[in-house]
């Protein structure tokens, strides 16, 4: 069964609660079992397995979450991993406090929290004997160097320029197929960003 169609099924049913029984680890992915109870102590009403195939990342913090969501392709942290790549490089004299401040409130634009400010900045916080000082890394020659999804670095260096920094964005060549559009499963604090999901109902 399409996925979408599972997941309207169960929130059809009124003062539903999921929960994961089961999470196993397939040659393709990830396989979840998921119980559908009516309100947080209720009684169990269906079981559900869900099959997630060609995994990207799996963050699964939180197996009674309550509900459960679907989101396409051009979500955040499904398009990070379809997306051009792309190069950003910036001078290594602007002031590091005051960009590292505006790049985060600009990556919090582009993904919100789906996609942690570090994964593609490489921000190191070093101990300097009172607190921890972040800084950018890695550097090259007088820049500084980051890599990463085209969309995110682009809302990096529009901000950057808007400071008055000269940025320079490179595009790589894709070598991503287009037929690969990967999408998220949410439930409670957790997800799994994967190219295909399938849905059996078991009870």
């Amino acid at each position: 069964m399409l996925i979408q169609n599972a997941i309207k099924s169960i929130n059809s049913i009124s003062d539903r609660w999921v929960r994961v029984e089961q999470l196993l680890r397939i040659r393709s992915g990830l396989q979840i079992c998921f119980s559908v109870h009516k309100g947080n102590r209720g009684k169990k009403v269906e079981v559900w397995d869900f099959t997630c195939r060609g995994v990207h990342e799996a963050k699964i913090t939180d197996l009674n979450g309550g509900g459960l969501a679907f989101y396409p392709s051009a979500h955040p942290a499904a398009r990070q991993y379809s997306a051009r790549r792309a190069e950003l490089r910036w001078p290594r004299t602007c002031n590091e406090m005051q960009v590292l401040a505006a790049l985060f409130r600009a990556h919090v634009r582009a993904t919100d929290d789906w996609i942690p400010f570090d994964r593609y900045l490489l921000i190191d916080t070093p101990w300097n004997g009172t607190s921890f000082y972040p800084y950018f890394a890695p550097v090259s020659g007088a820049n500084f160097v980051c890599r990463g999804p085209d969309f995110l670095l682009r809302a990096y260096a529009e901000t950057l320029q808007a400071m008055g920094e000269r940025v320079q964005l490179t595009l790589r060549a894709s070598t991503k197929s287009k037929s690969i559009r990967p999408k998220v499963l949410h439930f409670g604090e957790s997800y799994v960003v994967a190219n295909a999901f399938a849905a059996n109902r078991l009870i």
